[in-house]
């Protein structure tokens, strides 16, 4: 199976830096994925919007915030790609249709969404599955508003609509471009629950969770 699995950074990366706890939970799942091609994508979480917030109050531009911004995710690549033994993959060259590694900020005005949903489209994975805070799509944001509804199903047709412009960190599900992506190449996408990263194992063994676009 091919795959390409997007760790959210509200998960993994603290205002200090990785998350202990979560990385001793998450990188024994990742490696009991070894028998199928694999790129992890890592976010910059919290660490990285702080950073923004201090190179704005310098008065720094949001390209060249983009510029920092991508050097510190590239520490976040090192780091999970030593920790799960796969390449580190710093250019969007690097991603052939048989490659297996660890992406995640390449260039100003991509995400690592954007990244994640790249490679997705390059090796023709099976599965794109975001590990994220909340446990899928929902028609309101669940934080804010009690009687929010999960939305278990969403069409490929229908994912545009979902799309949300926004500071880096910031995009809602997915960002625009992702979203495009996915749409556009019709690959099939998860987005689930990642606080517990062996969740993802039932996913490939089958059993539904969170929100499935297809």
């Amino acid at each position: 199976m091919k795959l390409v699995v997007k760790i959210g950074g509200s998960l993994a990366i603290a205002d200090d830096g990785p998350r202990v706890p979560y990385f001793k939970k998450l990188v024994p799942v990742l490696k009991r994925l070894h028998e199928h091609q694999l790129i992890v994508s890592i976010g910059g979480g919290a660490f990285v919007r702080n950073y923004y917030r201090i190179l704005q109050q310098l008065g720094m531009k949001n390209e060249e915030m983009e510029l920092v911004a991508i050097e510190l995710l590239r520490a976040n690549v090192r780091f999970l790609s030593l920790l799960v033994g796969k390449k580190p993959l710093f250019a969007l060259g690097d991603i052939t249709p048989s490659t297996s590694g660890v992406i995640g900020g390449i260039a100003p005005g991509r995400s690592t969404d954007a990244n994640a949903a790249y490679a997705a489209v390059a090796i023709k994975a099976d599965y794109f599955i975001k590990l994220t805070n909340v446990d899928g799509v929902y028609d309101k944001d669940p934080n804010t508003f009690t009687h929010a509804k999960k939305i278990p199903f969403i069409p490929f047709g229908e994912l545009r609509a979902y799309a949300k412009k926004g500071m880096p960190g910031d995009y809602g599900i997915l960002d625009p471009l992702a979203i495009d992506l996915i749409a556009k190449h019709r690959i099939r996408t998860v987005i689930m629950n990642g606080k517990e990263p062996k969740a993802l194992l039932d996913v490939l063994e089958g059993k539904e969770k969170g929100t499935l676009i297809g």
